[in-house]
């Protein structure tokens, strides 16, 4: 992996890693208000969780609109 891509490691990782969260909330936010008729299309006890991460994951997430 290229390290421009790498987000956990070096001596700006925290840095990097704050920046990915703070983008990541805003395109959500953006996205969530621009479709606001987005909705689960399956109860969370449904989804599939990915194994081997440390934080937990989910494989798919279907939506309706």
């Amino acid at each position: 992996m290229s390290s421009a891509l790498r987000v956990g490691a070096g001596a700006r990782s925290c840095l990097r890693r704050a920046l990915a969260r703070a983008v990541l909330r805003t395109v959500l936010d953006v996205l969530l208000r621009r479709l606001s008729a987005l909705e689960p299309a399956a109860p969370p006890a449904d989804l599939g969780r990915l194994g081997g991460l440390a934080v937990g994951g989910l494989g798919e997430v279907p939506v309706r609109w």
